[in-house]
C-alpha cells in the first residue's frame, strides 16, 4: 500500500510505501526531454527511491547546497 504525501516543489511527487521490512519515499519528477535516449522503460518520469535515514542525508545535502555551503569533493 502507498500513500501520497504532501510537496510544495512544482511538479515532484512523493509517495510513501513499504519495502520489505522498511518504508521508504519514492521522488518523482517529469523525465526531461533532453536527456537523449531512454535505457529504462519509463521515458515520461525520473524517480528515486529512498530509506528515511537516505533521504535524511540528501536533505541535508540539497539544504547545504541551498545555503550555499555546499562541500566539494576533491
Amino acid at each position: 500500500m502507498s500513500t501520497q504525501l504532501q510537496s510544495t516543489t512544482q511538479d515532484v511527487t512523493l509517495t510513501r510505501f513499504w519495502a520489505g521490512l522498511e518504508q521508504k519515499v519514492q521522488v518523482t519528477a517529469p523525465r526531461p526531454s533532453n536527456l537523449g535516449p531512454v535505457t529504462s522503460a519509463d521515458k515520461f518520469f525520473s524517480s528515486l527511491s529512498l530509506t528515511r535515514d537516505e533521504a535524511r542525508t540528501l536533505a541535508l545535502d540539497l539544504f547545504r547546497f541551498a545555503e550555499s555551503q555546499e562541500a566539494e569533493e576533491v
